[in-house]
Protein backbone atom coordinates (compact mmCIF):
# COMPACT_ATOMS: atom_id res chain seq x y z
CA UNK A 1 0.00 0.00 0.00
CA UNK A 2 2.65 2.79 0.86
CA UNK A 3 4.88 1.50 -2.16
CA UNK A 4 1.88 2.64 -4.48
CA UNK A 5 1.12 5.88 -2.69
CA UNK A 6 5.00 6.26 -3.24
CA UNK A 7 4.54 6.07 -7.40
CA UNK A 8 1.69 7.75 -7.44
CA UNK A 9 3.48 10.61 -5.31
CA UNK A 10 6.49 10.20 -8.00
CA UNK A 11 4.11 10.55 -10.89
CA UNK A 12 2.43 13.40 -9.60
CA UNK A 13 5.95 15.07 -9.02
CA UNK A 14 7.40 14.11 -12.08
CA UNK A 15 4.18 15.39 -14.31
CA UNK A 16 4.33 18.69 -12.56
CA UNK A 17 7.80 19.35 -14.05
CA UNK A 18 6.67 18.37 -17.04
CA UNK A 19 3.07 20.07 -17.05
CA UNK A 20 5.79 23.36 -16.16
CA UNK A 21 8.25 23.05 -19.08
CA UNK A 22 5.52 22.30 -21.87
CA UNK A 23 2.32 23.50 -20.61
CA UNK A 24 -0.67 20.80 -20.41
CA UNK A 25 -1.74 20.57 -24.14
CA UNK A 26 2.38 19.64 -25.38
CA UNK A 27 2.98 17.15 -22.60
CA UNK A 28 1.80 13.43 -23.48
CA UNK A 29 1.80 10.24 -21.33
CA UNK A 30 4.29 9.15 -22.97
CA UNK A 31 7.14 11.78 -21.18
CA UNK A 32 4.93 11.09 -18.39
CA UNK A 33 5.93 7.54 -17.95
CA UNK A 34 9.17 8.24 -19.45
CA UNK A 35 10.18 10.49 -16.86
CA UNK A 36 9.13 8.21 -14.17
CA UNK A 37 10.77 5.53 -15.03
CA UNK A 38 7.40 3.26 -15.47
CA UNK A 39 5.95 2.42 -18.55
CA UNK A 40 2.55 3.47 -19.72
CA UNK A 41 0.59 0.59 -18.00
CA UNK A 42 1.69 1.32 -14.90
CA UNK A 43 1.04 5.17 -15.33
CA UNK A 44 -2.39 3.82 -16.47
CA UNK A 45 -2.81 1.82 -13.58
CA UNK A 46 -2.57 5.11 -11.30
CA UNK A 47 -4.54 7.94 -13.73
CA UNK A 48 -7.05 7.28 -16.81
CA UNK A 49 -6.01 10.30 -18.82
CA UNK A 50 -3.68 13.34 -18.79
CA UNK A 51 -6.07 15.26 -17.92
CA UNK A 52 -6.64 12.99 -14.33
CA UNK A 53 -2.99 13.70 -13.86
CA UNK A 54 -2.87 17.18 -14.25
CA UNK A 55 -5.90 17.02 -11.56
CA UNK A 56 -4.12 15.96 -9.10
CA UNK A 57 -0.78 18.37 -9.99
CA UNK A 58 -3.48 21.43 -9.48
CA UNK A 59 -4.71 20.04 -6.36
CA UNK A 60 -1.02 18.92 -5.07
CA UNK A 61 0.31 22.79 -5.93
CA UNK A 62 -3.35 24.09 -4.81
CA UNK A 63 -2.95 22.51 -1.11
CA UNK A 64 0.77 24.02 -1.01
CA UNK A 65 -0.32 27.06 -1.87
CA UNK A 66 -3.29 27.02 0.80
CA UNK A 67 -0.80 25.40 3.70
CA UNK A 68 1.61 28.42 2.78
CA UNK A 69 -0.73 31.34 2.72
CA UNK A 70 -2.31 30.15 6.17
CA UNK A 71 0.80 29.76 7.51
CA UNK A 72 0.82 33.78 7.54
CA UNK A 73 -2.88 34.29 8.25
CA UNK A 74 -1.91 32.19 11.69
CA UNK A 75 1.18 34.45 11.86
CA UNK A 76 1.44 36.82 15.35
CA UNK A 77 2.24 39.82 13.46
CA UNK A 78 0.81 42.98 12.93
CA UNK A 79 -2.30 42.98 10.34
CA UNK A 80 -0.98 45.66 7.89
CA UNK A 81 2.42 43.35 7.97
CA UNK A 82 0.12 40.66 7.17
CA UNK A 83 -1.93 41.70 4.77
CA UNK A 84 1.54 43.02 2.47
CA UNK A 85 3.30 39.32 3.28
CA UNK A 86 0.01 37.34 2.18
CA UNK A 87 -0.11 39.43 -1.17
CA UNK A 88 3.93 39.12 -1.89
CA UNK A 89 3.86 35.09 -0.63
CA UNK A 90 0.72 34.84 -2.84
CA UNK A 91 2.67 36.26 -6.23
CA UNK A 92 5.58 34.55 -5.46
CA UNK A 93 4.01 31.12 -4.97
CA UNK A 94 1.78 31.51 -8.57
CA UNK A 95 4.77 31.90 -9.99
CA UNK A 96 6.59 28.91 -8.26
CA UNK A 97 3.11 26.88 -9.06
CA UNK A 98 2.95 27.45 -12.53
CA UNK A 99 0.64 24.86 -13.15
CA UNK A 100 -1.61 26.21 -10.78
CA UNK A 101 -1.72 29.37 -12.02
CA UNK A 102 -2.53 27.94 -15.40
CA UNK A 103 -5.25 26.08 -14.43
CA UNK A 104 -7.07 29.28 -13.29
CA UNK A 105 -6.40 31.55 -15.86
CA UNK A 106 -6.10 29.48 -19.41
CA UNK A 107 -9.39 29.72 -21.39
CA UNK A 108 -8.25 26.57 -23.35
CA UNK A 109 -8.76 24.53 -20.21
CA UNK A 110 -12.47 25.94 -19.31
CA UNK A 111 -14.16 22.91 -20.36
CA UNK A 112 -12.87 20.61 -17.69
CA UNK A 113 -15.29 20.50 -15.02
CA UNK A 114 -12.44 19.66 -12.65
CA UNK A 115 -10.88 23.37 -13.51
CA UNK A 116 -13.92 25.15 -12.67
CA UNK A 117 -14.89 23.58 -9.60
CA UNK A 118 -10.89 24.41 -8.60
CA UNK A 119 -11.58 27.90 -9.75
CA UNK A 120 -14.17 28.12 -7.81
CA UNK A 121 -12.36 27.10 -4.39
CA UNK A 122 -9.57 28.57 -4.72
CA UNK A 123 -11.54 32.05 -5.32
CA UNK A 124 -13.57 31.08 -1.85
CA UNK A 125 -9.80 30.84 -0.20
CA UNK A 126 -8.81 33.72 -1.54
CA UNK A 127 -11.53 35.79 -0.27
CA UNK A 128 -11.64 33.81 3.21
CA UNK A 129 -7.94 34.60 3.73
CA UNK A 130 -8.18 37.97 2.85
CA UNK A 131 -11.08 38.38 5.30
CA UNK A 132 -9.82 36.85 8.03
CA UNK A 133 -6.58 39.55 7.80
CA UNK A 134 -9.15 42.58 7.65
CA UNK A 135 -11.25 41.24 10.55
CA UNK A 136 -7.94 40.80 12.82
CA UNK A 137 -7.14 44.05 11.63
CA UNK A 138 -10.70 45.40 12.59
CA UNK A 139 -10.38 43.64 16.19
CA UNK A 140 -6.78 44.94 16.41
CA UNK A 141 -8.42 48.75 15.78
CA UNK A 142 -5.19 48.63 12.97
CA UNK A 143 -7.55 49.39 10.30
CA UNK A 144 -10.52 51.83 10.10
CA UNK A 145 -13.12 49.75 8.06
CA UNK A 146 -16.37 48.43 9.61
CA UNK A 147 -17.03 44.53 10.47
CA UNK A 148 -20.26 44.08 8.00
CA UNK A 149 -17.86 45.40 5.47
CA UNK A 150 -15.32 43.01 5.38
CA UNK A 151 -16.20 40.73 2.66
CA UNK A 152 -16.80 43.58 -0.12
CA UNK A 153 -13.26 44.97 0.93
CA UNK A 154 -11.88 41.50 0.78
CA UNK A 155 -13.58 40.96 -2.90
CA UNK A 156 -11.93 44.94 -3.59
CA UNK A 157 -8.20 43.96 -2.77
CA UNK A 158 -8.82 39.94 -4.53
CA UNK A 159 -9.89 41.81 -7.42
CA UNK A 160 -6.79 44.57 -7.52
CA UNK A 161 -4.37 41.37 -7.12
CA UNK A 162 -5.99 39.55 -10.14
CA UNK A 163 -5.31 42.85 -11.97
CA UNK A 164 -1.93 43.48 -11.31
CA UNK A 165 -0.93 39.35 -12.00
CA UNK A 166 -1.27 39.82 -16.10
CA UNK A 167 1.64 42.53 -16.29
CA UNK A 168 4.03 40.00 -14.01
CA UNK A 169 3.16 36.93 -14.67
CA UNK A 170 2.57 36.75 -18.90
CA UNK A 171 5.34 39.16 -19.64
CA UNK A 172 7.73 37.04 -17.37
CA UNK A 173 8.49 39.99 -14.76
CA UNK A 174 8.08 38.48 -11.72
CA UNK A 175 11.36 39.70 -10.30
CA UNK A 176 10.28 42.98 -10.21
CA UNK A 177 7.09 42.22 -8.25
CA UNK A 178 8.48 43.34 -4.45
CA UNK A 179 9.26 46.99 -6.33
CA UNK A 180 6.50 47.02 -8.16
CA UNK A 181 3.85 46.33 -5.63
CA UNK A 182 5.55 48.53 -2.81
CA UNK A 183 3.49 51.40 -4.12
CA UNK A 184 0.03 49.76 -4.01
CA UNK A 185 0.33 47.82 -0.95
CA UNK A 186 1.27 50.75 0.99
CA UNK A 187 -1.78 53.17 -0.78
CA UNK A 188 -3.86 49.88 -0.27
CA UNK A 189 -2.60 49.28 3.67
CA UNK A 190 -2.54 52.76 4.72
CA UNK A 191 -5.76 53.72 3.26
CA UNK A 192 -7.68 50.85 5.40
CA UNK A 193 -5.15 51.86 8.73
CA UNK A 194 -6.69 53.65 11.58
CA UNK A 195 -5.37 57.50 12.33
CA UNK A 196 -3.18 57.26 15.06
CA UNK A 197 -4.72 59.86 17.79
CA UNK A 198 -2.18 61.90 20.11
CA UNK A 199 -2.79 61.68 23.54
Amino acid sequence: MMEEIDIKNRIIKVAQDIFKRYGFKKSTMDEIALASGKGKSTLYHYFKSKEEVFAAVIEKEGSTMFRELNKIITANIDCKSKLKKYIITRMSLIDELANLYSAIKSDYLNHFNFIQKYREKYDEYEIFFIEQILQDGINKKEFNIDKDDTKIYAYGIATALKGIEIPFFLENRYSKINNRLDGMLNILIYGLSCKETKS
